[in-house]
């Protein structure tokens, strides 16, 4: 079941099986997956196994090929069909697959021929028809002695024969057929030359008409036969190879699998990692492949260095996504994905907040998540960012509402809040407070981090521990309280929630060795100079990320800005803007908007997440759980 901060509780397994059912089971693994692999050790395939590997490997991809070949020569559409179960005798696979390429090819090869001379038929019948319309006898192109004859076509059929006394042409669409005496053959074979000319005399010679015309029907009537083979040849031996295919990869896949695996004489072992919930699926798999002629073991204990696998409620699950492009949390991290939802979700809204926009961006999500489930690619980067895009969506709406805006416009829904150009420092206010919460909590997440490690020094005393929390806390509250009410700490606040903290991190090493054993500082002057650009260094630090969440509120303004934009450009082509040209110009406006500032607001949140945020606790080194699978899990062994 889903949760918030949990991740699925993987541990490391370890399977024995007779070598028997080794194929059998790891299709079956392949077709569940839930089995992260591993290599079980230098004692795993041995000689004996790696060269028989490298054989079936060698055989199943020269079947592949040979069968990809046959499907691509019936034009039968690729895909992914064909369901991975086990293979049958693969020299009996090779004879099949080859007897049908050569089969497949000799006809295409015949198909072919008589195409070419289809084509060449038609071809010569074209030319004598062409000079048969023109009035023009084939036999004098042979028979002429005085004056040169030619024939052939022309790019260029916009032009009417010239009257030229040294030449005649005569015209018949593309076709030209032009004679002319000695004297004036240069210049008509410059004419036509000028005009694309292509010379085809030689498709006069020989045949009549009549004698092509017949000919070229008894090749179409070859022709459809020919094409009547080849379509029966496609429904006899496409369905055939494309189970043979499904089989191979599968076969292929399973090879791949068998080379992370441990051997005996009589047995096989597999070791991975799996989801502890995943056990009783595991052991009914096992007994329907193996009987009772198996043994797992599911180790008790946690492994800190076993693969990660989120397990998010279903509203931050597509969040994972921008987790995951910077690293997977490790074992000993919590999963940062709940409060990136929220964090990442707010201030979106807050710097795009409209009411209209929003639920065009949250429609827009609602589409690529309608795709993305057509093409079963929901949990895909594609479907993860539909959802990201429906949540900040329906957060600008809701700011929307708070700022008073539709569609830009601030003057048709009352502002449950208030409108951002007109409260600038109260909203750079809130905008920088939020920031601090965002701030403190990733502050608390390194802290509950560093205790998950056993860290307890860094998750106490470090600069980004608790004594560092409780310091910026204290300072911001202080300044709070100052700006409304001018009232600045007294002196035991400050030495409670200043002093104290400080004293702390400075005594950090000396705390560190006295409380929890570790080794002390390396010299007192090197100790106190690192301790001084610490405090520094996280005081401009924090002071920087601070003041980077005006950020937020500036990009709110800036959306603001280019709502007043849209509609003064409005107001000018119609002041009463009912207009088409008005129109044109708020439809146009938003349009912009939306793209524009959308993207914006999506960078700049994903930047303040990554430097504001993520920079206090996340180490993202931990390895994802990547489940040894099948693309297809159609199939039954």
């Amino acid at each position: 079941m889903a949760g918030i901060f949990v991740k699925s509780d993987i541990r490391e397994v370890t399977i024995a099986i007779e070598k028997a059912c080794s194929q059998d089971v790891y299709l079956a693994l392949g077709r569940a997956g839930f089995i992260h692999l591993f290599h079980v050790g230098e004692v795993a395939a041995g000689v004996g196994n790696n060269e028989r590997f490298r054989n079936d490997e060698t055989g199943s991809r020269e079947i592949l090929a040979d069968i990809e070949t046959v499907l691509r020569n019936l034009d039968a559409e690729s895909g992914e069909g064909g369901a991975f179960r086990r293979i049958g005798d693969m020299e009996e696979d090779r004879a099949i697959v080859s007897k049908a390429k050569g089969t497949v090819e000799r006809v295409l090869r015949i198909r072919a021929r008589i195409r070419e001379k289809l084509d060449r038929t038609s071809r010569r019948a074209a030319c004598h028809d062409a000079v048969r319309r023109m009035g023009v006898d084939p036999r004098v192109f042979a028979a002429a002695r005085l004056v040169t004859v030619v024939f052939g076509t022309v790019d260029d059929g916009d032009w009417v024969p010239p009257a030229d006394e040294r030449f005649l042409v005569v015209k018949e669409g593309s076709y030209v057929c032009g004679t002319a005496l000695a004297a004036g053959l240069p210049a008509m074979r410059q004419f036509l030359e000028n005009h694309g000319f292509a010379d085809l005399s030689a498709e006069l010679d020989g045949d009549s008409l009549e004698h092509l015309v017949h000919r070229r029907k008894i090749l179409q009537r070859r022709l459809l036969k020919m094409d009547g083979c080849v379509a029966a040849l496609k429904s006899e031996t496409v369905p055939a190879l494309v189970v043979l295919r499904g089989a191979y990869r599968g076969h292929e896949e399973v090879l791949k699998a068998l080379r992370l695996s441990g051997f005996s004489s009589r047995a096989l072992f597999i070791s991975g990692w799996m989801d502890l919930a995943d056990r009783d699926r595991l052991t009914a798999l096992l007994r329907k492949m193996c009987g009772d002629r198996f043994i797992a073991v599911v180790s008790e204990q946690r492994n800190p260095d076993a693969p990660v696998r989120l397990r998010n409620l279903a509203f931050f699950r597509p969040f994972e996504l921008l987790v995951k492009t910077i690293g997977m949390p490790a074992n000993t991290e919590i999963d940062p994905t709940p409060l990136t939802a929220l964090t990442f979700v707010l201030m979106f809204g807050l710097m795009f907040g409209d009411l209209g926009q929003g639920l065009v961006l949250a429609l827009g999500g609602l589409l690529i998540r309608w795709s993305a489930r057509k093409k079963g690619t929901l949990q895909e980067p594609f479907g993860q960012a539909g959802g990201i895009l429906i949540a900040c969506g329906l957060s600008a709406a809701l700011f929307g509402l708070l700022y008073g805006s539709l569609f830009s416009n601030e003057h048709i829904i009352p502002a449950l809040w208030f409108h951002p150009m007109e409260h600038i420092m109260s909203l750079f206010g809130a905008t920088i407070l939020i920031g601090v919460f965002i701030i403190m909590a990733g502050l608390g997440a390194n802290i509950v981090n560093n205790f998950m490690s056993s860290r307890y020094t860094r998750a106490l005393f470090e600069e980004k521990g608790l004594t560092m929390l409780l310091l910026y806390a204290a300072i911001i509250f202080f300044a709070v309280r100052y700006v409304r009410t001018g009232e600045g700490p007294v002196s035991w606040e400050a030495g409670l929630f200043i002093a104290v903290p400080l004293l702390l991190f400075c005594l950090r090493g000396l705390l560190g060795h006295l409380l929890f054993r570790e080794p002390k500082p390396h010299g007192v002057v090197e100790y106190v100079i690192d301790t001084l650009m610490e405090i520094m260094e996280t005081g401009i630090s924090m002071l920087a990320n601070t003041v980077s969440f005006i950020r937020v509120g500036a990009f709110a303004l800036a959306h603001a800005g280019l709502s007043i934009v849209t509609y003064t450009l409005a107001g000018i082509a119609d002041p009463a803007m009912k207009s088409a040209g008005a129109l044109i110009i708020i439809i146009t406006g938003n349009i912009f908007i939306i793209g524009l500032e959308g993207l914006v607001c999506g960078i700049q949140s994903m930047r303040l997440e990554y430097y504001e945020f993520y920079s206090k606790f996340f180490r993202g080194d931990g390895i994802a759980f990547t489940p040894f699978a099948f693309k297809s899990k159609t199939s039954e062994v």
